[in-house]
């Protein structure tokens, strides 16, 4: 707000408009990076115990069959 009281006295309300514009998408864009930085791993942790998971899955029953054939 106090931008554009500033902005109607010096008469440049779109100039100052455009860079709290580019400050808030500054902004946006440093919170995103900081937000995919930090659920990455989360997200690498997830999907690799769904792989083993999966894994354990497939393999198990074939161990089983092995020690059964013995």
């Amino acid at each position: 707000m106090q931008m554009i009281n500033v902005g109607e006295e010096t008469g440049r309300v779109d100039e100052l408009l455009e860079e709290v514009a580019e400050y808030y998408e500054r902004e946006v864009d440093y919170d995103l990076k900081t937000l995919t930085s930090k659920i990455e791993p989360i997200l690498i942790s997830i999907v690799s115990a769904m792989v083993l998971v999966l894994a354990l899955g497939i393999f198990t029953p074939m161990w089983d069959m092995m020690s059964a054939h013995k």
